[in-house]
């Protein structure tokens, strides 16, 4: 008997977005309607992603692209992602705008500013790079979810600041299964991989850490472990001389209260982790105040000055390297902390 271990890859709401978008334009511009589209990624990669539905609503072209998100487990799996573009005569450029079922932004702290919708940069330039694959004429874009505004009751977007809807995001444009049971298998031989090259690893939980730890670090030395990196870092003490954990802020302030799995089904403790560091860092009082009352990381950081995040930062990879060291007192742990603008803010253990 053969079991099939393969897990499948899903596409983002950015790459749904991108490839709505591209479709749109093609039919715009062509009269052809695709059945599918390649679109270009943020990482080098081309998407073929399969083109649900084209319609000519009069000076419009409307296109939607269904989500799907692999083997990982995803409220947004299936949904609908809407694309409805049209000639601007007046700029060469792509303007684009959210609508019905892309919510609106409440809280500072996020990459989108206050009162705007959730549509991130980086899906910005997904869908203007997808466009200019078609044509370099003005085009204006509107994004659309029609069933987002339902879905978003039953996300996390509330907490963040996000109302009325769902955010486009996806630094990648691919949803890689980082959630599946089996991934821990993966895991172990990609380390098994890199113990033949070096005596050192780079534990990095997304995307972003992975890339920022590659300006410090061989990338190949680097594994990225989504969620799962308590257990990560467990075998990989097994294996190594040196372990590196290196991240962003909010991941690591659920290893700061001892959360080692980080999905969000596991719990999340960010908030009252940065309270809790920031205590001990002896800011102020009225920003401690501030921070314990903010909805994210990011919005919290506003409140702190550089210095401030440093020191604060500077506790919760000490006390992350108190909690790991126990999985192997003869491994040599560090753990480095980036900021949200990409500079280190806390490096200990290296």
């Amino acid at each position: 008997m053969i079991i099939n271990t393969l897990k499948r890859f899903g596409i983002t709401t950015g790459a749904a977005a991108a490839a709505a978008s591209k479709a749109a334009v093609i039919t715009l511009m062509t009269g052809e309607i695709p059945k599918s589209v390649v679109i270009p990624t943020p990482i080098g990669l081309r998407l073929e992603i399969q083109v649900e539905k084209v319609e000519k609503i009069k000076e419009l072209v409307c296109a939607e692209v269904r989500k799907f998100s692999g083997d990982n487990p995803d409220i947004l799996n299936g949904i609908i992602i809407r694309s409805c573009v049209k000639l601007n005569d007046r700029s060469s450029d792509v303007t684009i705008l959210g609508g019905k079922g892309i919510g609106i932004v409440t809280r500072d702290g996020l990459k989108v500013n206050v009162g705007e919708k959730a549509i991130s940069p980086i899906v910005k330039e997904m869908i203007i790079s997808a466009i200019r694959e078609v044509t370099d004429k003005g085009i204006e874009v509107l994004i659309e979810v029609p069933e987002g505004e339902v879905i978003a009751e039953r996300t996390m977007n509330k907490l963040v600041g996000i109302v009325g809807g769902i955010s486009i995001l996806g630094t990648t444009g691919i949803e890689t299964p980082v959630s599946d049971e089996e991934y821990i298998d993966h895991i172990k031989c990609e380390l098994n991989v890199i113990r033949q090259s070096f005596e050192y690893v780079v534990i990095a939980p997304g995307n972003t850490a992975a890339k920022l730890s590659s300006l410090l670090f061989d990338s190949n030395a680097i594994v990225k472990v989504g969620d799962r990196i308590g257990e990560s870092i467990k075998i990989a003490s097994s294996m190594f001389k040196k372990v590196i954990l290196a991240g962003l802020p909010a991941k690591l302030l659920k290893v700061y209260a001892g959360i080692l799995n980080t999905h969000y089904s596991q719990g999340d403790a960010r908030i009252e982790s940065l309270t809790h560091a920031s205590v001990l860092a002896k800011l102020p009082y009225d920003i401690i105040v501030k921070i314990a009352n903010s909805l994210t990381v990011e919005e919290a950081f506003t409140y702190m000055s550089k210095e401030e995040r440093k020191k604060v930062m500077e506790i919760v990879a000490e006390r992350i390297i108190s909690r790991i060291r126990s999985f192997n007192e003869n491994t040599n742990f560090c753990v480095i902390i980036f900021d949200y603008d990409n500079e280190i803010l806390s490096r200990v253990g290296c």
